[in-house]
């Protein structure tokens, strides 16, 4: 999956693409949440248990979630650009997408180490005056952006692949699914504040 996405993904379609997409659904949710708990700085004041507790329990039913809704949304958007993927492909697609930020997972344990309960907080103040702690926390961000990064290329190669296109359309298929999230939203928006 790391090297050969689209080879590797056709060989899944081949033969059983419901091979496990509800457990790298989960452990992608998963992922996701304790990106989301660093991210948004919601975990600066919880206790590191409670933090855990909740991206582990709401990321995997998150996770599981999205496998449902999403992949309709990125079949509609990119039958609309001449895909041909079926529900079955595309979840597969979603599901195995999630394979870098899973093994992304695993550079928890470092920050963990490091940080302790400073772990969830984007900037945390115990490396401030302590280079080697600030370099190491440093590369542990590049490396966990890199991960995201190559995560979504191999996102964008997977649906590529259950579409039966170009990594572009498939780009533009996200774009679409965007879109279509998005405008409904504005509107509302719109119209609650034209209502008040």
């Amino acid at each position: 999956m790391w090297t050969r996405p689209r080879a590797a993904l056709r060989q899944i379609l081949d033969s059983d693409p419901r091979r496990s997409i509800y457990r790298l659904a989960a452990l992608g949710g998963i992922a996701g949440a304790l990106k989301l708990a660093t991210e948004s700085g919601a975990a600066e004041t919880a206790p590191v248990a409670t933090t855990l507790a909740i991206a582990v329990t709401g990321g995997a039913l998150g996770g599981v979630l999205f496998l449902f809704l999403f992949p309709g949304l990125v079949r509609v958007a990119g039958r609309w650009l001449g895909g041909r993927g079926g529900m079955i492909e595309i979840r597969a697609a979603v599901a195995w997408s999630n394979v870098p930020e899973i093994w992304g997972m695993a550079l928890w344990l470092p920050r963990a180490v490091l940080l302790g309960e400073e772990m969830f907080q984007p900037v945390p103040p115990g490396i401030e005056g302590n280079p080697p702690a600030a370099l190491f926390f440093g590369l542990l961000v590049l490396a966990q952006t890199l991960v995201g990064f190559w995560g979504l290329v191999i996102g964008l190669k997977c649906i590529a692949e259950a579409h039966r296109f170009s990594a572009w359309r498939a780009l533009g298929t996200l774009v679409l699914v965007g879109l279509m999230l998005i405008v409904p939203v504005g509107l509302l928006m719109i119209a609650a504040q034209a209502l008040s």
